[in-house]
């Protein structure tokens, strides 16, 4: 029996395409010459050595964050102006939207559990409403660390007192559902709304 929903953030609760960062901050550089979009793509966002896991493990602020990308491509960009660029990648998918919703109204607590950043996260509470409804938030700049890392699965269980089995956790990307089995925390890997309504129809009747 599932006593709790953890959902992800990104590509679950909220599609996002962050490649257009990359190609604006390009865009913005006074030395666009010396390199490709996908460099700044690579640097930012490299899954085991992007600059932005520093970032989203709280270990540099907005403005350090910032200020180093200025420096390493000479934007000509001031801070507001960066934010503009970083924080516009979203959208809303009502279809998950309406599963929170549903689970909300049927008592279920519903966390959330994200690699995410300050600036990110500041814009997503105050653009998308849904957000406001879960539970909890567990967020990776704000325990210091992120998936796959076991810590922040663990924190699931210092906001509420449930057996891991009887979690189910709810991400895009396999490695990070893999992680989360492998700590105990039974998951499925979200393509579409459906995919988790299959689960509420056959566990949560």
């Amino acid at each position: 029996m599932i006593k709790l929903f953890v959902f992800d953030l990104g590509k679950v609760i909220l599609p996002f395409e962050h490649r257009q960062i990359a190609v604006k901050l390009h865009e913005a550089s006074m030395i666009r010459d010396r390199f490709k979009p996908d460099d700044v793509f690579q640097f930012l966002f490299d899954h085991s050595r992007g600059f932005v896991n520093v970032y989203e493990e709280g270990r540099t602020t907005s403005r350090e964050f910032f200020m180093k990308l200025r420096e390493r491509y000479k934007l000509d960009l001031e801070f507001e102006e960066f934010k503009e660029i970083w924080n516009n990648i979203f959208e809303e998918d009502p279809a998950v939207n309406e599963v929170i919703l549903y689970l909300k109204k049927k008592g279920y607590p519903v966390f959330l559990l994200s690699n995410t950043n300050e600036l990110h996260f500041a814009h997503i509470i105050e653009k998308y409403p849904i957000v406001n409804y879960l539970d909890e938030w567990i967020l990776s700049f704000e325990v210091g660390a992120k998936k796959p890392s076991e810590k922040i699965y663990d924190t699931i269980f210092e906001k509420k007192t449930v057996e891991r089995h009887e979690v189910l956790y709810i991400d895009d990307i396999p490695q990070y559902v893999e992680a989360a089995a492998s700590y105990g925390i039974p998951g499925i890997v979200f393509r579409e709304a459906a995919d988790i309504w299959k689960v509420i129809h056959e566990n949560c009747v």
